[in-house]
């Protein structure tokens, strides 16, 4: 680990790359991949006050600016806190950690979180929330997984025909005709959204597949201009495909229960 809490691991199947700060996987690298399977924008400061933009962030438990536990930051406090490393393991075939969060008295919430990343021939990230308290509990979450692509305009989105969506830029309700392809400002939360999708890459050669559990709702996101942690036209490279539960697909936790939100991500050739 580095000053800034960076873990970095790797075996003889990836490397990675965690940062304590967020609980975040800022970069996973199979072997033989000529490029990195997330996104991470260059001009990050990574000064453990501001929320890293790329990897995998953790919006948690509130999601943009829902009314939904509104007393918390904008996308909650998970991304803008330091996480506690509990575990990690790596031998010749696997590696895996265990990151946990306790909220801020601040907060006053009688809840905690983990982060359990697992990487063999994929990658499997699980966001885990647990209600210590005696009543139930309502919010929302994402993985907000900034991918690594040759360039947004030029890929595809698979597993998203015919699914309802709502488009965050207008506020209307509308229904996706075919697979998703982008051009310009994209903000959409799919519906009852849970099969697993695919991004397809030519420029790459290869198709990212997301497949998911514990998730009601996907969010896809790409600005289309630079944002402060971006150096030019660095925007181009990434599309968002986010697990999430939120909206009216947020979570109600019971007293002493659990829920996980998983992403099983892997990678193939075109």
């Amino acid at each position: 680990m580095n000053k800034e809490g960076i873990i970095k691991l790797r075996n003889s199947v990836a490397e990675c790359q965690i940062s304590l700060w967020g609980g975040n996987l800022l970069s996973y690298h199979p072997r033989g991949e000529e490029h990195d399977i997330f996104w991470l924008g260059e001009l990050n400061k990574f000064d453990n006050i501001q929320a890293i933009r790329g990897g995998i962030p953790v919006c948690w438990p509130r999601f943009a600016e829902e009314k939904l536990n509104n007393h918390l930051p904008r996308h909650g406090f998970a991304r803008l806190s330091m996480w506690n490393l509990q575990n990690v393991s790596v031998d010749d075939t696997q590696i895996e950690a265990e990151l946990s969060l306790t909220p801020e008295a601040q907060y006053n919430l009688n809840l905690s979180a983990k982060v359990l990343i697992k990487i063999t021939d994929k990658l499997t990230y699980t966001l885990e929330t647990t209600n210590n308290g005696n009543t139930s509990f309502a919010f929302s979450e994402a993985l907000h997984a900034y991918f690594n692509v040759s360039n947004v305009e030029d890929i595809e989105i698979k597993g998203l025909a015919g699914h309802r969506y709502k488009n965050s830029l207008s506020g209307s309700y509308e229904v996706q005709d075919t697979d998703l392809k982008i051009s310009g400002e994209v903000d959409r939360i799919f519906l009852a959204q849970t099969e697993p999708l695919e991004i397809i890459d030519k420029g790459y050669n290869r198709v990212i597949k997301i497949e998911k559990s514990g998730s009601n709702t996907t969010v896809v996101w790409n600005p289309n201009k630079d944002l402060a942690e971006m150096s030019p036209n660095q925007y181009k490279q990434f599309v968002c495909v986010e697990p999430s539960n939120v909206g009216e697909s947020h979570v109600c936790l019971q007293p002493h229960q659990i829920h996980q939100l998983t992403t099983t991500i892997s990678i193939n050739k075109l």
